[in-house]
């Protein structure tokens, strides 16, 4: 673990370096807790049950939205329609499970995003929920949905101060080894 701590301290002299790997740690972290806050919430609200009654609603909205006459325009690979199907006949027949992963997937994803873990992975479990609320007629999504996207093409960097960070010095004892930093 030292020798992790001096190899990012070298990083660090270079003071733009150091200064892009600190504003997207702290983004990373503020990001995390947002997610975690997120999960929280529907924890302590009632959602985290067994008994189905937030999703359902949910999942028969997305639904719709997704279908004609509230969607339009074109679609020649059928996917609205794929989608609503699997949202009707699947997870509209488990809303239990729904009400019990959703939470579940939002806590995970903000503790994947702070300890800075697979960040890729778990950006990416997170545009998909983001994207099921747009679909189920949630208009406050876009900013995650623009943070998941940055964070997927970045992730690399932002993971530099994390767990995957670690682990890939570990394998490698270089911090940077293939990432580059225009600085």
């Amino acid at each position: 673990m030292n020798s992790y701590i001096n190899a990012v301290k070298a990083e660090l002299k270079d003071w733009k370096k150091a200064l892009l790997l600190i504003v997207l740690t702290v983004a990373r972290i503020i990001y995390g807790w947002a997610w975690v806050n997120a999960g929280w919430e529907k924890v302590t609200s009632g959602w985290f049950n067994f008994k189905g009654g937030h999703s359902a609603k949910l999942i028969a909205g997305m639904a719709a939205n997704m279908l004609p006459p509230k969607a339009h325009g074109f679609d020649p690979l059928y996917i609205n329609k794929l989608w609503s199907w699997v949202a009707i006949h699947i997870f509209n027949g488990m809303p239990s499970v729904t009400d019990f992963l959703v939470p579940i997937c939002e806590i995970a994803v903000g503790v994947g995003i702070i300890i800075g873990f697979r960040l890729l992975w778990v950006a990416l479990l997170g545009l998909f929920l983001n994207v099921q609320f747009i679909a189920s007629g949630s208009a406050n999504n876009f900013g995650y949905i623009w943070t998941d996207i940055i964070v997927m093409n970045f992730a690399k960097y932002f993971e530099l101060f994390g767990i995957s960070g670690y682990l890939a010095f570990k394998k490698s004892q270089k911090v940077t080894e293939n990432k580059k930093i225009a600085a």
